[in-house]
C-alpha cells in the first residue's frame, strides 16, 4: 500500500518475464495514478483504511474484552516445558531425546501467537499511520466509516460461517453455547463491534490529520 511512484508504471514488452511480472505487481499495489476511477481510488482507500482499523479492532476486543472475561490470555511457560524419561539401561548412557517433540515448543509458540496477533500488528498499523506519508486523510469520511461498518459485519458473518463450519467460535459472544438463554446479549455484543469500528476508524483518522498537519508546518517554516 506504500508503493507509490510519481510516474505511471508501465509495462515494458521488451523487458524479460521477471520484469514484467514485477511491473504488475507494482501497478496492482500503488494506488491509481488519476482520479478518473474514483471507485477504484475508494477501493484501494478502503483496502488500507481496514489493514489499520482491524488491528486496532483485534487488539482492543482481545486485551479489554476476551481476556477480562476469561477467554483469552497466556500464562508464562516453564522451562523446561517437557521432559522425556528414556526406559531404564543400567548405567549406559542415553541421549536424552523425545521422539514425539516437534520442531517447536508448544508453550512458546502459543504465547509468540498471542503478542503477534494482538499486539504487535497494532504497533506496525500505528507506526505507518504516524510516520509514513503514504498513507493519507480518507476522503470521502462517510463512505468509509459506512465501509468499515459493513467490513465489521462481514467479519462477523465469516465468524459465524467458522462457527457452523468447524464447531469453534473465536468470538465467545458469538458462541450459542455459552450465550444458552441469551439471544438479546447475541444481538446486543454484535451492534455494539460494529458501533465501536466508527470511533476506531475516527482514532485513525486524528492521528492521520495531526500528522499531515505537523508536517505540513514543518515544511512551511522551512521554506522560509
Amino acid at each position: 500500500m506504500h508503493l507509490i511512484f510519481p510516474k505511471a508504471i508501465e509495462v515494458d514488452p521488451a523487458e524479460c518475464h521477471g520484469h514484467k511480472i514485477r511491473a504488475y505487481i507494482l501497478r496492482f499495489f500503488s494506488p491509481p495514478n488519476r482520479a478518473a476511477c474514483p471507485i477504484r481510488r475508494y477501493l484501494f482507500s478502503m483496502f488500507y483504511t481496514i489493514a489499520h482499523v482491524f488491528p486496532l479492532m483485534n487488539t482492543i476486543m482481545y486485551w479489554s474484552v476476551l481476556v477480562p472475561s476469561g477467554h483469552g490470555g497466556f500464562k508464562p511457560p516453564h522451562m523446561p516445558h517437557r521432559h522425556y524419561a528414556p526406559p531404564s539401561c543400567g548405567n549406559a548412557t542415553i541421549t536424552t531425546y523425545d521422539p514425539k517433540k516437534g520442531l517447536f515448543e508448544e508453550d512458546p509458540i502459543k504465547s509468540f501467537s498471542i503478542i503477534n496477533v494482538w499486539s504487535i500488528t497494532t504497533v506496525i498499523a500505528l507506526i505507518e499511520v504516524s510516520f509514513l506519508n503514504s498513507i493519507r486523510r480518507q476522503t470521502p469520511v462517510t463512505a468509509h466509516t459506512v465501509g468499515v461498518m459493513f467490513c465489521s459485519g462481514a467479519y462477523l458473518a465469516w465468524a459465524g460461517i467458522g462457527k457452523l463450519l468447524t464447531g469453534h467460535s473465536g468470538l465467545f459472544f458469538l458462541d450459542p453455547d455459552l450465550m444458552t438463554e441469551m439471544p438479546e446479549a447475541i444481538i446486543a455484543a454484535c451492534i455494539a463491534f460494529i458501533a465501536v469500528t466508527p470511533g476506531i476508524f475516527t482514532y485513525m483518522y486524528g492521528l492521520i490529520a495531526m500528522r499531515e498537519t505537523m508536517t505540513a508546518a514543518a515544511r512551511h517554516d522551512h521554506s522560509r
